[in-house]
């Protein structure tokens, strides 16, 4: 039975010559075809990350974060929480214990925003995948029709010529998701 094989190759050139260490490894140019998005941003574009982005996180978070702060703070005001050395003193005026409340609230809200923003940042490097978004950010598909007994020889061979992924598309993919890309032919010789 005949499974498509994808790998997922940073640059045009580096397919091609996966493109011809396959054929020279036994298979036929008909079983080999190149794709790529049709909207592509280049792969260097998937490390940036846009203020917007960051700004959104680190609000996400000051919200998150605040909200958790000012339940804390009113379970300990109401004493509902015990923490060692503080007491809440109800004789004291409403006002003073809503600024209590804000106190909490703003430096939970401060602290959310600021691990928002840096989650964002550390996260915002993704590995580069076989998948519609993968290639979308980049890169060319190399797709191999082959036996399932040609598997192993096929993963080799393009990790061997630079493939960032590579895995059986048969399983993965619907063949709607095809409809996102077109053909590309390679310049080596088929």
């Amino acid at each position: 039975m005949k499974i498509s094989i994808g790998g997922l190759f940073k640059q045009k050139a580096q397919a091609e010559h996966a493109y011809k260490a396959l054929q020279e490894a036994g298979f036929d140019g008909g079983e080999i075809t190149m794709w790529e998005h049709k909207k592509s941003v280049p792969l260097n574009e998937e490390h940036r990350v846009s203020p917007l982005e960051i700004g959104l996180s680190a609000l996400i978070g000051a919200i998150v974060g605040g909200t958790i702060a000012g339940i804390i703070g009113a379970l300990i005001g109401f004493g509902e929480v015990i923490v060692p050395s503080v007491r809440p003193d109800f004789s004291r005026e409403p006002f003073l214990e809503a600024i209590g409340l804000f106190h909490f609230i703003a430096s939970g809200g401060l602290a959310g925003a600021i691990l928002g923003a840096a989650i964002r940042l550390f996260t915002s490097r993704e590995n580069a995948r076989i998948s519609s978004t993968g290639i979308h950010r980049g890169g060319i598909l190399l797709v191999v029709n082959a036996d399932d007994s040609q598997k192993a020889t096929v993963e080799q061979v393009m990790k061997a010529n630079g493939a960032l992924d590579s895995q059986n598309l048969s399983e993965k993919w619907d063949s709607h998701v095809w409809e996102g890309f077109r053909k590309v032919e390679p310049s080596v010789g088929t």
